[in-house]
């Protein structure tokens, strides 16, 4: 233990002494007391508080990826904010390849669960053509509201619900435990129970479940409504950025033999007009400078 106390001030160290910079000036712009930079240094402060720590991390001006390296170091959760919409674009454009390529239903969602791109075979499942509004309006929305909402292109896919929504809060509830310290988390979170019926139900028995030990989304199958009105079954994948795993890939996998030979229907049909694919979610500036590059 002590080992470790003196490698969180030699550390910081490394990093002020990279920086040129003295303690008493760190302390100064910190507003910290006079000698307690060379206190948590030496490790004679085994623990200073998190705001402290992001003070003197401030005042050194040291890179953000540094910054969760010395929280994570001092035992500290680094926060996980909501991503920006350069991160959002970025996110978009690393998958824009895979999302056309996929001959399966698949979507990209980000921490807030907001839907922010989906592959062709999406529309196929809701049965609008790629260009539908209704689908159109869900991008950048949580899919949340969306799944409760029986009018909704992707609530109006639900199958006996009494067994779906508490499938989908469950594994909700275990996707975003890495998030739950996180102000924009009991936001969302609140949102959701206010204003979506039976949410604060089901919010409830998952919490008071027993912690899931491997992936949230549930082995067994999910019954969704197709668009001739046909009941086919998907097992749930979840794929998470391996750079920023606040955006996964979300991938409806065929679970019996009507829903696989429906979805190789589909992959021909797009395969026959390769225009189906619709670019208008993906933002062409982004895959357009990395060309040029």
């Amino acid at each position: 233990m002590q080992q470790d106390v003196s490698q969180r001030g030699q550390r910081l160290r490394e990093l002020r002494q990279r920086r040129g910079k003295t303690q008493l000036a760190i302390e100064l712009e910190a507003g910290l007391g006079s000698g307690y930079l060379q206190r948590v240094e030496s490790g004679r402060v085994k623990q200073p508080l998190r705001t402290t720590l992001e003070r003197i991390l401030q005042a050194l001006e040291v890179e953000s990826r540094e910054t969760d390296e010395v929280l994570t170091l001092f035992g500290y959760t680094f926060a996980q904010r909501l991503p920006t919409r350069q991160e959002v674009d970025w996110a978009r454009d690393c998958c824009h390849d895979v999302l056309q390529a996929v001959r399966l239903p698949t979507y990209l969602l980000d921490c807030a669960h907001r839907l922010l791109g989906w592959s062709a075979l999406i529309p196929s499942l809701l049965g609008v053509p790629p260009d539908d509004p209704n689908l159109l309006q869900l991008k950048d929305h949580s899919i949340i509201e969306a799944w409760f909402d029986a009018q909704s292109c992707l609530g109006s896919l639900v199958h006996a619900a009494e067994q779906f929504y508490p499938q989908l809060v469950q594994a909700l509830y275990h996707e975003m435990l890495p998030f739950r310290h996180e102000a924009w988390h009991t936001a969302l979170t609140t949102r959701w129970m206010q204003h979506i019926p039976d949410f604060r139900t089901y919010w409830e028995q998952a919490q008071q479940g027993t912690p899931s030990a491997v992936a949230a989304r549930l082995l067994h199958p999910v019954a969704l409504k197709g668009p001739q009105g046909q009941l086919l079954h998907f097992c749930l994948a979840a794929e998470h950025f391996t750079q920023d795993r606040r955006f996964r890939l979300l991938y409806y996998i065929p679970f019996d033999k009507q829903t696989m030979s429906l979805c190789e229907v589909w992959s021909r049909q797009i395969a026959q007009d390769p225009g189906v694919f619709h670019h208008s979610h993906v933002p062409t500036s982004l895959r357009s400078e990395r060309l040029k590059r």
